[in-house]
């Protein structure tokens, strides 16, 4: 299709929207809008239109795409108003051509349009990202109110096809029509994955048209998405389209793009080929005296990845390629900053001066749900790390970016997922980063207790491991002494409000094997109740969970957790003088694959010990599984009631 071809037909959707034109969806905008309420009772607004048209075309050898953007909005409610306000999105590889915008207010029985005139761009800065160059061009429709239509039109120019963004079946709020057509030459061949549709009717069609190909996929009337919290990334669970190029045309003959693993992996080579050409003299000494006495190959390993952690500061870059190009590993140390890119190449050069053999890795976090196997684009990754391979098929996955994350751990954020290890220039394997057990990931809170008035008086020491380390140091780390005893005292809570922590010392921060330590001494005001000359005592100062019960019927999407973990409790009871135990609560426990917990209460000498292990052994909650997590949790509060009465003894 002629780029004048492409725009002719965008200026006949635009007068769609303006109701100038018949047909089967020009309807009257009283009639529309009943229509619509009707349908979605309870939503503030509805996409009439939500379509992308791309036009695929050949420059030389390389394949660019022109893609226009139609988006129609229907208003029904009065909160509509917060959709008024919109942007539209450009960087190095997703040019911004042409936009224009409108709100059309019923009159009679058409519209008229009302063009937005002011529109604003500016750098998008992402949290965590020090540069990116995405602009975001925003606007606003003026006059919303229920019965009004918002329709943007926006024109984008992709100067590379390996990196086009997916198209999401629907919006955030609901559908009457979703619509996807590639036009592309016969001698580009386009394929595509379809991901969560199993429950969305969507019509696919292919066309040969003079010399192009045309795909459609078309859908009519999707509900707006389930939003719960703690849910996945949209890319788990909402219908939508990766399509990609497979084969395009170079120097007239057919070449390879993203036909597999390997075609995505040449890409990812060449982005590497030209780096550390020559060796940093300065980066040498500093590997040379970081091995001396490391007897063997893993303490090498260890101590390069340690020094990364700690001399390299972790800045994102997203500036065009440079985005998927490392730098200089000379020149990453030198500066002491780097992207996660720049970080691996950084860890995996000082390796090679070591004399020990790491992989460059590709790895996508846990926000995409893609596997290598099922999807070989860019799109399947958005990470880089080092890979270590101590035994044949075993590997440690070196993640400098994560600064406390001990060797041996991935960073809880890649768990589970594949990665794409750079064998050579032309070879490459893909690996799965292991999950780390529950027992791995371990919070110990050891303390002594004795009665004072009607509250508490304790001492103990809070030990994290793993992932709870890791999470727990960030938020302490460079915190000044104010924040950080605000921040202890919330992490040391219990029993009630009245709780006030009267000293603390942390330690291990700066140690990564060992667990981040807190010794501490508090006190808990009005939580003993006494009944005549009876004392009620509930050693479940913490509770974990016990307000975690899952609303089946509400909740619809599966619940993410960032790390399986188990917390452990000994709580050792003083029994004041004069007193003796009238009742002991009694053990209990319940044990699931993704939730369990076992209470012990033993007496020895004039204390009440009472050992408790709760753990959660899940990254995804499936919604199958709401009701044995529900079960599990009643049993744990009937379990949390259960207090220890003392009685004085008779005189």
């Amino acid at each position: 299709m002629a780029a004048s071809d492409y725009y002719r037909r965008g200026s006949l959707w635009a007068l769609l929207a303006l109701g100038l034109v018949t047909g089967a969806r020009a309807q009257q905008p009283l009639q529309l809008l009943t229509q619509m309420k009707e349908q979605y009772p309870t939503e503030k607004a509805v996409y009439l239109e939500y379509r992308q048209d791309l036009n695929v075309t050949l420059k030389g050898d390389s394949v660019q795409v022109l893609t226009r953007h139609h988006y129609d909005m229907l208003h029904l409610g009065a909160q509509s108003s917060m959709y008024a306000n919109d942007k539209v999105y450009s960087s190095h590889f997703s040019r911004l051509q042409k936009l224009e915008a409108q709100t059309m207010v019923p009159v009679g029985n058409g519209y008229k349009a009302m063009k937005v005139t002011s529109f604003k761009e500016k750098f998008e800065m992402q949290p965590g990202i020090f540069f990116d160059d995405t602009r975001a061009t925003t606007f606003s429709f003026p006059a919303v109110a229920p019965g009004v239509r918002t329709v943007s039109d926006y024109t984008v120019r992709q100067p590379d096809a390996r990196f086009m963004m997916p198209f999401y079946v629907g919006s955030y709020v609901p559908t009457r029509h979703a619509e996807l057509t590639i036009t592309a030459p016969k001698a580009v061949k386009i394929n595509y994955k379809v991901f969560h549709a199993e429950q969305t009717p969507i019509q696919f069609t292919r066309q040969e048209k003079g010399g192009n190909v045309i795909y459609r996929w078309t859908a009519d009337n999707l509900p707006s998405p389930p939003r719960d919290e703690d849910g996945p990334a949209a890319a788990y669970y909402l219908p939508h389209i990766v399509y990609y190029v497979e084969e395009a045309p170079a120097a007239g003959q057919p070449r390879k793009v993203l036909g597999g693993v390997e075609d995505l992996y040449a890409m990812y080579s060449g982005f590497t080929a030209n780096v550390d050409k020559q060796e940093s003299p300065a980066l040498r000494h500093i590997v040379d005296s970081l091995v001396v006495g490391a007897k063997t190959e893993q303490e090498r390993v260890r101590r390069v990845y340690y020094w990364v952690q700690d001399n390299v500061r972790y800045v994102a870059f997203e500036n065009g390629m440079s985005g998927f190009i490392p730098r200089d590993a000379g020149l990453v140390c030198g500066k002491r900053y780097g992207d996660c890119k720049d970080m691996a190449n950084l860890t995996h050069e000082m390796l090679r001066m070591a004399g020990v053999k790491s992989y460059l890795t590709w790895i996508g976090t846990r926000d995409l749900p893609y596997r290598y196997s099922e999807l070989a684009t860019p799109g399947v990754d958005n990470h880089m790390i080092a890979a270590y391979e101590p035994k044949p098929g075993q590997y440690v996955f070196l993640d400098a970016t994560s600064k406390y994350t001990p060797f041996g751990m991935p960073s809880a954020f890649i768990q589970g997922k594949e990665a794409l290890l750079a064998v050579d220039a032309k070879q490459c394997k893909v690996a799965t980063v292991p999950v780390m057990p529950k027992e791995r990931n371990l919070v110990s809170d050891v303390s002594q207790v004795v009665l004072e008035g009607n509250g508490l008086r304790g001492k103990g020491k809070l030990a994290l491991d793993g992932y709870p380390k890791v999470e727990r140091s960030y938020a302490l780390d460079g915190t000044n002494k104010t924040d950080e005893a605000k921040y202890v005292k919330a992490l040391l809570e219990r029993g009630n409000n009245k709780f006030f922590v009267d000293k603390y010392a942390v330690g291990n921060l700066d140690t990564r094997e060992q667990p981040l330590t807190i010794d501490y001494e508090y006190r808990l005001q009005d939580y003993v109740q006494q009944l005549d000359d009876e004392i009620y005592v509930n050693l479940n100062l913490e509770q974990p969970y016990a307000a975690d019960r899952i609303d089946p019927a509400t909740r619809r999407l599966p619940r993410v957790n960032e790390y399986a973990h188990t917390n452990h409790t000994r709580t050792e009871f003083e029994i004041p003088a004069g007193y003796e135990v009238e009742y002991l609560p009694t053990n209990a426990e319940a044990t699931d694959p993704v939730l369990g917990f076992k209470i012990r209460y033993e007496r020895q000498g004039n204390k009440i010990v009472q050992e408790k292990d709760v753990y959660v052994d899940y990254l995804m909650l499936q919604p199958s599984q709401f009701a044995q997590w529900n079960a599990v949790i009643d049993k744990l509060n009937a379990a949390y009631r259960d207090a220890l009465i003392l009685k004085k003894k008779k005189a």
